[in-house]
C-alpha cells in the first residue's frame, strides 16, 4: 500500500519568538479541531493512517515539533523540551488566529505528549482535551520501574547519535525500517511513508530531517525531567493511552502509563496488542478509543 497524504487546506507558518518556524497545517473542515503531532525523530503527516480516519467528520490540524518533518532547522541550542512547551503556548496562543476558536482535542504522541503535560503543569489547562498516547515519563528516582525507563530512554539517546543520517533515497531507510523486528506491527506503507516524511532532500541526496544529534539531546533532556509527582496537578480532561505491557518486547511507557493509573488514580485506557507506535499499528483502534475519550469528556 501507498499513502498518499491529502493536500491541506491551509498552511501556516507560525514564528517562535526566537525565530524558529513551525509550519501548521488544516487538512480538512469540521466543527470541532483534532490537533495532532507526533514523537521524537519522527514527523506528524507519518501517522496519516490515524488521523485520515478523521477528515470526514473532523477539523484536523497538524504541526510537527521544531526541527522536525516540514519544519526548517533551526539552532541546536534551543532544540529542548523546555523550548518545545514555549512553542506549545505560542501555538495554543496563534491557532484560533489562523484558523478562528472552536473547540480542539490535542492528540500528542510521546515526546510531544510530555510537552503537552508540561504545558498543563506550567500554564494550565491550554486544550478542551488532551489524549497523551504513551508518554515516555520517566518515574522518580526509587520507584520500581525508574531504572527501566531511564536507562531505555538513554540508550535511544546513544542509539541517535550513531543512527545513518544519510541515505540514497527515501526507499533506503524504508526497507532499513521494514528490517527492524520492533517495528514489524506496521501497517503495509508505513515504513515507506515514515521515511518519506522524515527525509529531507540535499545536495548528496537525502538526510534526516532531525538530525541524530538534535534526537539524542532530547532523549537525553526527557531521561532527566522528574514529573512523576506532579502529574496529580495535571487539569481539565487529560487521558493516558498506554500501549500493551503484556506484548512480548514491551517498552517502558507501556509499564509506566499504566502505573501512572494503579498508582497515581489518572485516567487511562490500554491499546491493546500494540507497541509505542500504536497510531500506525492499529489506527482505527486508537480512533476509536479517541471517539470514546472525546464523548466521556462531552465534546463529541
Amino acid at each position: 500500500m501507498t499513502f498518499k497524504i491529502s493536500t491541506p487546506v491551509q498552511t501556516m507558518d507560525i514564528s517562535m519568538d526566537d525565530g524558529a518556524i513551525i509550519r501548521l497545517r488544516r487538512h480538512s473542515e469540521g466543527k470541532q479541531r483534532l490537533l495532532l503531532s507526533h514523537g521524537n525523530g519522527f514527523a506528524i503527516d507519518a501517522y496519516y493512517p490515524f488521523w485520515r480516519l478523521f477528515l470526514d467528520s473532523f477539523e484536523v490540524v497538524v504541526f510537527d515539533v521544531r526541527n522536525h518533518g516540514q519544519n526548517p532547522r533551526h539552532d541546536f541550542a534551543s532544540h529542548d523540551i523546555n523550548r518545545f512547551v514555549l512553542d506549545f503556548e505560542t501555538i495554543h496562543t496563534r491557532l484560533p488566529e489562523a484558523f478562528g476558536a472552536k473547540p480542539t482535542v490535542a492528540i500528542f504522541h510521546s515526546i510531544s505528549a510530555i510537552t503537552g503535560l508540561l504545558q498543563n503543569l506550567e500554564y494550565g489547562q491550554r486544550w478542551d482535551a488532551l489524549l497523551a498516547v504513551d508518554p515516555p515519563v520517566i518515574p522518580e528516582p526509587g520507584h520500581a520501574l525508574y531504572q527501566q525507563a531511564h536507562a531505555f530512554e538513554l540508550k535511544l539517546r546513544d542509539w541517535a547519535v550513531g543512527r545513518p543520517q544519510q541515505f540514497s533515497s527515501p526507499n533506503e531507510l524504508a526497507q532499513s525500517l521494514m528490517d527492524m523486528k520492533r517495528l514489524s506491527r506496521w501497517q503495509n506503507g508505513s515504513h515507506k511513508l515514515m521515511a518519506t516524511t522524515t527525509l529531507a532532500q540535499n545536495s548528496a541526496g537525502w538526510e534526516l530531517a532531525c538530525p541524530g544529534t538534535y534526537e539524542s539531546q532530547i532523549y537525553d533532556g526527557n531521561a532527566k525531567l522528574n514529573i512523576w509527582a506532579l502529574l496529580t496537578g495535571l487539569t481539565g480532561p487529560v487521558r493516558f493511552l498506554g500501549a500493551d505491557p503484556e506484548i512480548e518486547g514491551a517498552w517502558p511507557p507501556a509499564f509506566v502509563n499504566r502505573a501512572i493509573h494503579t498508582e497515581l488514580g489518572l485516567p487511562y485506557s490500554c491499546m491493546t496488542e500494540t507497541t509505542h507506535m500504536m497510531q500506525i499499528e492499529r489506527p482505527q483502534a486508537v480512533a476509536d478509543e479517541l471517539i470514546c475519550f472525546m464523548h466521556d469528556t462531552g465534546i463529541a
